[in-house]
């Protein structure tokens, strides 16, 4: 990772690059448009790149010729494999367009030391990367209030502040590269706990026939409030929390931090996973309230969004 000795951060007037035009990717694609960034996309996907097309967002045919003339780049990919593909790749990556003082921002969760590898190889191309993974989900990305944790160089974070501004209203620096990283790695840590511990709850509370909606409601008032049950009946897949929790656990053993809590959360969250999709009649997306249901033989409650 280049210093504040390193090359100037290019000017955001030429442009931002959007690679990974998914659920998350696009509608962030859109918000940087519409707050009067010029935005060019790529995707691996063909559907993604029609989505994007279909409103107007300016597509490139590789992720290099997408950095070639913008000065940020946002990584919005699922894995670490695909965030050093994207990135490293000889003829399509980052690296192969992006020109001195282009900045990369890794906004998808992966290990810290993904993005401080990168860093550390983009460095001697004079490019800067930060990691800036992002929280509060889908309908965040869609209505630009994303929360951000953000790792790099001041200045550089300094520079691209305005556009990230444009799909996030909260923007939280926690330190070098690789810090944004870990401080998602411990809020997804502190999500899996609280999905583990809601689901106990609420099947309890089932169990000794309390009405859920009400309790829920009750709850969600009360100390033992949490985001995840504020979204109990919200859709969505849980593809990450395994990986989550691997990622936690392998950087407690390097510093040789005992967290048995955490150990324990991630052998449950197994377990609620395979629930879901054996349970749901659509496991990658039903809610959690639907399976808890489901597995009490309750009546069932209309998802958000469904009416």
């Amino acid at each position: 990772m280049t210093g504040s000795s390193g090359p100037d951060v290019l000017p955001l007037q030429d442009g931002v690059a959007v690679i990974g035009l998914g659920q998350m990717g696009l509608p962030m694609a859109r918000n940087l448009r519409d707050k009067g960034f010029r935005v060019v996309g790529y995707d691996v996907s063909e559907n993604s790149r029609e989505r994007a097309a279909a409103i107007g967002i300016e597509l490139a045919p590789t992720a290099g010729e997408a950095a070639r003339d913008t000065a940020l780049s946002l990584v919005v990919v699922g894995f670490d494999d695909q965030v050093t593909a994207v990135v490293r790749a000889a003829d399509s990556g980052l690296l192969a367009g992006a020109r001195p003082g282009h900045v990369i921002a890794v906004c998808s969760t992966v290990e810290p030391r993904t993005v401080v590898q990168a860093a550390e190889t983009a460095s001697r191309c004079s490019v800067h990367v930060v990691d800036a993974p992002l929280c509060r989900g889908e309908p965040s990305a869609e209505d630009g209030t994303l929360l951000v944790m953000l790792g790099g160089d001041d200045h550089v974070l300094t520079a691209i502040e305005p556009a990230m501004s444009a799909v996030a209203s909260d923007l939280y620096r926690l330190g070098a590269v690789g810090a944004g990283q870990a401080g998602k790695m411990l809020n997804n840590f502190l999500l899996w706990t609280s999905v583990v511990a809601n689901y106990e709850a609420m099947r309890l509370g089932g169990r000794l026939d309390v009405d859920l909606d009400a309790l829920r409601e009750a709850l969600t008032r009360s100390s033992g409030n949490n985001w995840a049950l504020e979204t109990w009946t919200r859709s969505r897949p849980m593809p990450w929390a395994e990986k989550d929790m691997s990622i936690l656990m392998r950087h407690a053993d390097e510093v040789h931090l005992a967290m048995p809590a955490a150990g324990l959360v991630r052998e449950l969250i197994k377990d609620i996973k395979q629930l879901k999709r054996v349970q749901s009649a659509d496991g990658t997306r039903s809610s959690m309230d639907v399976m808890v249901r489901q597995l009490e033989r309750l009546p069932p409650f209309a998802e958000e969004g469904d009416a």
